[in-house]
């Protein structure tokens, strides 16, 4: 005897398979990832650049990073000031070196400070 279904369900039919079927689509290589690979790592080079070109700009992307973990940036103080005169050698012109202070206050109290000196200016340093 064969096996009735019961109630309410009925046989569902298949259509029949079609000779065509759609082509797989082409799998994306590993140029995605090349691609992106390379974007970061020109991004790490310029950032390294830019720190040594401009290390000021370097510390306020810094500054802004270890923010984010600090649980952000509360004050930010920063003084330039002229801190020595010295004589050149073989002349009686005398040169300033202005040295930046930069003093970064985090919220959850941590504190970062960065000086940078400039080279040697002339200047009238009496």
């Amino acid at each position: 005897m064969a096996a009735q279904q019961p109630a309410g369900q009925q046989q569902q039919v298949r259509p029949p398979q079609t000779a065509q079927k759609k082509p797989p689509a082409p799998r994306r290589g590993i140029s995605g990832c090349s691609l992106w690979l390379f974007v970061i790592v020109m991004l790490a080079i310029s950032l390294l650049g830019l720190g040594f070109l401009q290390p000021a700009k370097l510390a306020v992307a810094q500054e802004f990073i270890i923010g984010i973990t600090r649980g952000g940036i509360r004050e930010t103080i920063e003084t330039t000031s002229v801190d020595s005169c010295i004589r050149v050698a073989g002349s009686d012109q005398l040169q300033s070196i202005t040295r930046t202070r930069r003093v970064t206050t985090y919220n959850n109290g941590a504190v970062l400070e960065l000086t940078y000196s400039d080279p040697p200016l002339p200047a009238d340093c009496r």
